[in-house]
């Protein structure tokens, strides 16, 4: 049965949210029941979000904006969207998201419970939210994929922020110490990961939803980052979720300090868990991430 997947996202400040999307509807194994929009412009992030999943089909899904700042007092990072500065968004009614998000969380993971993972892949404001709204919402998670953070050792001298994690860092401690099922995907692993321009330039012409992620690509690629390749930080968490193996865990004690950064240590007697990734299957990576992705992508007409 596949898994019941809410994606949080801050899609539009880089390119492999849109792909993390297009991974979540590429695979059987996940059943995506709603997309929240996090951070920032939420309006930029729901048109595009609303975009990718009518030319996908599936515009069924529903689509949620949630909070645009953080929750931690005076932080002000913002790193905006540009993928929809060269996009026709004419065919899109903004109305269709609404403003729920923080409740659409707690609703739906209520509603099933046990049953209902969590991809937060932006920062992690609409979770801890949620969590503040619905405490009770820790024990009827399945398990939180979350993509942010970093795990380069243990103690003090080994923390580093990381995006995500440092947008918000109340919302990163909430939700990192709240002892709800997690596994963390961060900048150790998902750096090691490449979406190479060879693999993407094949895509254009073949259908609308081709183009446009062909289109976003090179703009954030070639424009952007000025190199023929990314990292796909965003689609190794959806990925853990789809094949747990693609990824290797330890179990370990998170506190997360005030400036985002998460000093990692053995786990105590009773203490709180997160499965930090520690290595990553590369070969296995591609296999689910591109087979899946390009597959779908290449069958719509």
């Amino acid at each position: 049965m596949a898994t019941k997947m809410i994606l949080d996202t801050d899609i539009g400040t880089d390119i492999d949210d849109a792909w993390a999307l297009l991974l979540a509807l590429a695979s059987p194994e996940l059943d995506l029941r709603c997309v929240t929009l996090v951070h920032a412009d939420l309006e930029v992030r729901a048109k595009i979000a609303l975009k990718l999943l009518k030319l996908a089909g599936r515009a069924e899904v529903p689509v949620a904006k949630g909070i645009s700042e953080p929750l931690t007092p005076g932080a002000r990072l913002h790193w905006g969207g540009y993928e929809g500065t060269e996009t026709d968004f004419s065919d899109i009614n903004p109305a269709d998201a609404t403003e729920d998000a923080v409740d659409r969380i707690v609703e739906i993971v209520k509603a099933n419970p046990g049953e209902v993972a969590i991809a937060p892949i932006g920062p992690l404001t609409n979770i801890a939210a949620a969590l503040r709204k619905a405490p009770e919402i820790v024990k009827m998670v399945r398990r939180c994929y979350i993509m942010g953070s970093t795990f380069n050792g243990l103690g003090p001298e080994n923390a580093a922020r990381e995006h995500n994690a440092h947008v918000d860092p109340v919302a990163t401690k909430t939700v990192l110490e709240s002892g709800m099922p997690i596994t963390l995907v961060g900048l150790n692993v998902t750096t090691q990961t490449r979406l190479r321009w060879e693999d993407v330039w094949r895509l254009q012409g073949k259908n609308p939803l081709a183009d446009y992620i062909h289109a976003m690509t090179e703009q954030f690629c070639k424009r952007i980052l000025n190199r023929d390749w990314m990292h796909m930080h965003d689609p190794l968490a959806l990925a853990a979720a789809v094949e747990p193996d693609v990824i290797e865990t330890r179990g370990l004690s998170p506190e997360a300090r005030d400036d985002g950064s998460v000093v990692w240590t053995e786990p105590a007697a009773g203490g709180k868990i997160v499965d930090v990734a520690t290595g990553v299957n590369l070969a296995k990576f591609d296999e689910v991430f591109l087979n899946k992705t390009l597959d779908f992508i290449e069958r719509r007409q």
